[in-house]
């Protein structure tokens, strides 16, 4: 694995949200120390459409050639969409992401170790908690290679819909979800519980 991680900051360094003006700055892992390798800038606040904006996440995505870890404040529509289609690992982080180095690989490199030890993901389960309420954790499918996908486990359970209210944990909300949970009159809302991780909470109408 190389041990490279790509953060995009604002000026000050901090994490930044990639609808906001910041940098990429990908940082490669040397003899113990992690030193600055590359950057580049991005701007999608003024990209004239999907076109434009679809070609300078092309350049973005050049600029990490090996590199499959990127942090971020935020990722968000079709910019995460173009992170996610180049196979890129995707972590919402707070503060300083450069303080946060070695923990990302560490969890990488755990998660690589279990994924050797077992290539066959288990299928996340379905918890009843009463009264049509139901919650699921795809956060592990999300980080993993094991070749399950976020659509490939949510999609079944919402064609069924079998269910009044349906919370979903993650480290970031699957880009397809909203369009699917509109399409059939639902609501979605979604909330940040610490670190990486997110819940999205889907209520059916009218059950």
């Amino acid at each position: 694995m190389a041990r490279e991680i790509g953060a995009f900051v604002d000026e000050t360094g901090r994490a930044a949200a990639l609808s906001q003006p910041c940098s990429l700055r990908i940082f490669r892992r040397d003899r113990g120390q992690w030193r600055l390798d590359r950057s580049a800038s991005l701007n999608l606040a003024d990209a004239s459409g999907l076109a434009d904006l679809r070609h300078r996440m092309a350049e973005i995505i050049a600029v990490f050639g090996e590199c499959k870890t990127a942090l971020a404040a935020a990722f968000q529509g079709a910019a995460l969409h173009e992170l996610e289609k180049a196979g890129i690992e995707l972590w919402e982080v707070d503060g300083d992401p450069e303080a946060l180095l070695d923990t990302i690989l560490f969890e990488e490199e755990k998660a690589a170790q279990q994924a050797d030890k077992s290539t066959a993901l288990p299928f996340p389960v379905l918890e009843n908690l009463g009264e049509g309420r139901y919650s699921l954790s795809i956060a592990e499918v999300q980080r993993s290679s094991g070749g399950l996908t976020s659509k490939q486990v949510l999609l079944p359970i919402l064609q069924q819909g079998s269910f009044r209210e349906l919370a979903i944990m993650c480290t970031h909300v699957p880009p397809w979800l909203e369009a699917e949970v509109n399409s059939r009159g639902w609501q979605l809302r979604t909330e940040k519980t610490g670190g990486s991780q997110f819940t999205a909470t889907i209520e059916v109408n009218g059950k």
